[in-house]
């Protein structure tokens, strides 16, 4: 598979493993395919991300709505949790596991790429969803529990050139604003860094961010403005 021009870039998930790879010729047949697009937009004067989702199936592209996609991700968690026993990499529980109900998990690729999954006593063979996953969470709670971890962004000025824009790709340059998205691995807080336009900020609330007031007072109001 490939992208069709240098604005597109993205990565696969493949939905036996969960291990997620850049996007290469070569896709597994199943894999979860998110595709970005820089577009920009005139009325705003804005570049804007677009995304589009889907899965490879006999070596072509299909698209599919976050709803479909999440459906599928529920059948292949509950597979992935048969086999091993545990949660696959970036699935948490979302909200509380209750008796007789699926349990309700998220599969977490980024702040903008999160889906919802439920996970039925079908999916799983018959076994008790609530009694299946208490049982787990007892061994390993700090990794499978979504609300163990606060996702704060982190506002900074670039200590350097060397980073680039998680969303564009573009380098981003010494002594200006970069906008860092958390991220965990193996238990220890990242960050993937943003130019502040890039930034798709009507999902980020004031309480999850810090840095903002180390800004000097322009950059502060500007990026204040940005958000809800």
């Amino acid at each position: 598979m490939k992208l069709d021009s240098e604005n597109e870039w993205g990565y696969y998930v493949d939905t036996e493993t969960f291990q997620i790879s850049n996007i290469e010729e070569d896709i597994p047949d199943g894999s979860l395919v998110i595709i970005k697009e820089k577009e920009y937009i005139e009325d705003i004067s804005r570049t804007v991300i677009q995304t589009t989702y889907g899965i490879v199936n006999k070596d072509e592209f299909r698209p599919m709505n976050k709803r479909d996609i999440s459906s599928l991700m529920s059948e292949a968690c509950a597979r992935y949790i048969l086999t091993s026993d545990t949660f696959p990499p970036k699935v948490k529980i979302e909200k509380d596991l209750k008796e007789d109900k699926p349990a309700q998990l998220a599969f977490i690729l980024s702040n903008y790429d999160m889906f919802h999954l439920k996970i039925s006593s079908k999916m799983l063979e018959g076994k008790n969803p609530y009694e299946l996953i208490s049982e787990m969470v007892k061994h390993d709670t700090a990794r499978m529990t979504l609300k163990d971890k606060e996702e704060i962004w982190l506002i900074e000025y670039a200590k350097s050139s060397r980073s680039k824009c998680r969303s564009c790709s573009s380098k981003i340059e010494k002594d200006t604003v970069r906008v860092g998205e958390p991220y965990y691995y193996e238990d220890h807080l990242n960050y993937r860094w943003h130019h502040e336009k890039c930034v798709f900020w009507k999902t980020i609330d004031k309480n999850q961010v810090t840095g903002i007031d180390e800004l000097e007072e322009d950059d502060r109001k500007r990026i204040s403005g940005f958000m809800k």
